[in-house]
């Protein structure tokens, strides 16, 4: 999801950049232990019926479509926001409680959009300005990367030195 504001004298543009989870934390564990409940109670059954084995094997896939889900769920849990002024970019990473900033040249920054490394992912939405250069909407879908494109081309444009 990718949202744009504007300051009221137009100089200051503010664009966040948030992963889409439809989950909150309440419904990923009420998920989890639905999903957990069914599959070690089935397996428990046959366990109790002489199949043991099963119980082993279900515990193990409990384990593993829990960890997948965590870590999707934790992916959706990042957001970039980039303020973009006169003098300077400055960009915030933030994922969890881990914060990370960057300030960049408002004048020099130049936004592109780099072929994927594997043929199979989507490009990425490079900030570049003088020596530095940062990928930004990692977690965004394609359609998320063009918007975003698009509204750092357009907040840089008024401020550029490339005009």
């Amino acid at each position: 999801m990718v949202v744009t504001a504007q300051s009221s004298d137009g100089s200051n543009v503010r664009i966040m950049a948030r992963g889409n989870f439809s989950l909150d934390a309440g419904g990923l564990t009420k998920l989890l232990l639905a999903l957990a409940v069914v599959t070690l109670g089935l397996a428990g059954l046959l366990a109790w019926l002489g199949y043991w084995p099963i119980l082993l094997i279900a515990a193990v896939q409990t384990v593993l479509v829990v960890w997948v889900l965590l870590r999707a769920w934790e992916q959706s849990w990042v957001a970039e926001q980039v303020e973009i002024g006169p003098e300077r970019i400055e960009v915030t990473h933030q994922r969890h409680r881990r914060k990370r900033h960057y300030l960049l040249d408002t004048a020099w920054a130049v936004v592109e959009m780099r072929p994927p490394p594997v043929a199979w992912y989507g490009p990425g939405v490079v900030l570049r300005s003088r020596s530095q250069a940062i990928e930004l909407g990692r977690f965004l879908t394609l359609e998320e990367k063009n918007q975003l494109a698009h509204c750092l081309r357009r907040a840089i444009a008024q401020h550029s030195a490339m005009r």
